[in-house]
């Protein structure tokens, strides 16, 4: 087989949460670039509606859901309406999420943490057990991605900013990944995560108001810029395909080289 056709994705269909904007969008895009249908659910139900109008233009069928992803309820009817238009499930990509409040760690309220533990960690494993389930029942494997971070690693040094909550789910989601990968591999389903530095998104655009906060990051990042929404296009086109079909529970860092140091 030609290296190309290893990334192919046609035939497939691609569940993207918090797909309405920033890099849950880019990466809906490039599912369905290369050849995926993809539904995409979020809170941005005008976005999301967007977004659909640029899948369908690039001829892939494409469906929107509003989703709190912390209510099992709403994602079990999200996923029942995935399966009746589009035929099934063989991509997850668990994007949804929530950026730090700022706030630090002894000032933070218990309600607060608590909702950054249950969008940010609990919600991909709601939705990844239920897509995992259809996909055992299926018993054609499949391909989940669950979006890290580098703070999985490390503790950003953003203050007068912090993000301590932000850091301990996102580790948690890395370590969950690490699980999903040793149970579900015996079904075929493959389990891997993505941990982006800082990335041009809405979700940066606090830190962005600090001119001091944006220079430390810069100079602690080898490659000397943020990243580029973009950038994340090929990285989810390459974990969801047959291209990486030796790999599962890995934790892939694209940080233009911020980690090294």
């Amino acid at each position: 087989m030609n290296v190309l056709e290893l990334f192919d994705l046609t035939g497939q269909v691609a569940i993207v949460t918090g797909g309405a904007r920033g890099l849950g969008r880019q990466m809906a895009l490039a599912l369905a670039e290369a050849g995926a249908d993809v539904a995409i659910c979020d809170l941005l139900e005008e976005g999301g509606s967007r977004v659909v109008t640029e899948l369908t233009e690039r001829g892939r069928r494409a469906f929107f859901g509003r989703v709190d992803v912390t209510r099992t309820d709403e994602i079990e009817t999200f996923i029942n309406q995935v399966v009746a238009q589009l035929g099934k499930i063989d991509i997850l990509v668990n994007n949804a999420g929530m950026s730090s409040d700022g706030l630090a760690l002894d000032e933070e309220p218990d309600d607060a943490w608590r909702k950054m533990m249950d969008t940010n960690l609990s919600s991909m494993f709601y939705v990844g057990k239920r897509v995992a389930r259809h996909m055992i029942d299926r018993g054609e494997g499949g391909v989940i991605i669950n979006m890290a971070s580098i703070n999985a690693l490390v503790i950003s040094n953003i203050a007068p900013r912090h993000n301590v909550p932000y850091c301990v789910a996102k580790a948690g989601v890395a370590q969950l990944t690490r699980g999903m990968a040793a149970d579900w591999a015996p079904y075929g389903i493959r389990v891997n995560a993505i941990a982006p530095g800082t990335m041009l998104t809405a979700q940066t655009a606090a830190s962005r108001n600090y001119p001091e906060i944006m220079e430390r990051i810069i100079a602690n990042t080898p490659m000397k810029r943020y990243g580029e929404e973009e950038e994340i296009k090929g990285l989810v086109v390459y974990l969801a395909s047959h291209a990486s079909s030796f790999m599962t529970g890995s934790l892939v860092v694209m940080d233009g080289g911020t980690t090294i140091w």
